[in-house]
């Protein structure tokens, strides 16, 4: 017989796993809302573009490795020098309530409190909508500061997207700089490029195409670990240790809110 408490840790553990759908024609999402807003799934067709590792998610004592995560408030990591942040910021790991669910629209928010403000001294809330229509993910995050002094950010997102190891060499792309057949995909890979605002990727088995303003996503990271079937192609506003610099970051003035969004389709190649 199962006693009250674990019962009742049980339920809170359903909670912070629980996935939430949404679908248009034959696309479907699903985001894991107390599981740091992470976007678990995004199907085209009956075919997932997004890798998620079920280990991960399932241990809420880890960073999950997988689904779209969200980099706040700095993408990569930080010297410290200005405020104590753990790598790709903290907003992945906390839970956001729902505040908009329809057929297609999962809207969520977060906002501080006394534990972030330990280590980033600002009144923040966030709003991410993620719309979904037909072969089509909208990813919108709206940043408020509510404090009386600029607010430094290096957002960014981490989307991982399913290819086997062995197929990463065939990878074609219009990133300037990046060169898959001329990487060694055994070793590790963890590079910065130029954003060139609507990137268009090609693998074995279908097409990508990522759409951000290049002038607030600056950058696309991308990486991925050997053995591991997938790649990560990564839209950051700036790049690692952006936040340590006020001259570098992108700063949000007292009072006034940002919207950082980028669009990802995707088409079968059959």
């Amino acid at each position: 017989m199962t006693d009250g408490k674990q019962v009742s840790i049980i339920t809170v553990m359903e909670q912070q796993l629980q996935e939430i759908p949404a679908a248009s024609d034959e696309t479907r999402i699903k985001i894991a809302p107390y599981r740091g807003g992470l976007v678990t799934s995004f199907s085209v067709s009956g075919s997932e573009i997004l890798y998620l590792d079920p280990e991960t998610f399932a241990d809420l004592s880890k960073n999950v490795r997988g689904g779209i995560p969200l980099l706040f408030p700095n993408a990569g990591p930080s010297q410290g020098c200005l405020y104590t942040l753990p790598q790709h910021g903290f907003v992945r790991k906390m839970p956001w309530q729902i505040t908009t669910r329809s057929g297609s629209v999962i809207t969520l928010q977060l906002k501080s409190d006394a534990g972030t403000r330990v280590v980033y001294p600002f009144d923040f809330e966030l709003n991410l909508t993620v719309t979904v229509l037909k072969n089509r993910l909208t990813h919108c995050l709206t940043v408020t500061n509510l404090s009386d002094k600029p607010m430094p950010t290096a957002y960014g997102t981490h989307p991982y997207f399913n290819i086997a190891q062995a197929e990463k060499q065939k990878l074609t792309s219009n990133i300037v700089g990046f060169n898959p057949q001329m990487i060694n995909w055994q070793n590790g890979f963890d590079q910065c490029f130029a954003n060139p605002g609507s990137i268009h990727i090609e693998m074995p088995d279908k097409e990508l195409f990522l759409e951000s303003d290049s002038a607030i996503f600056k950058f696309v990271r991308i990486w991925h670990l050997p053995g591991k079937d997938y790649v990560c192609i990564e839209p950051w506003t700036r790049d690692s240790f952006a936040i340590d610099d006020p001259k570098l970051s992108l700063n949000i003035p007292p009072h006034e809110s940002r919207k950082l969004s980028f669009i990802l389709r995707a088409k079968m190649i059959k």
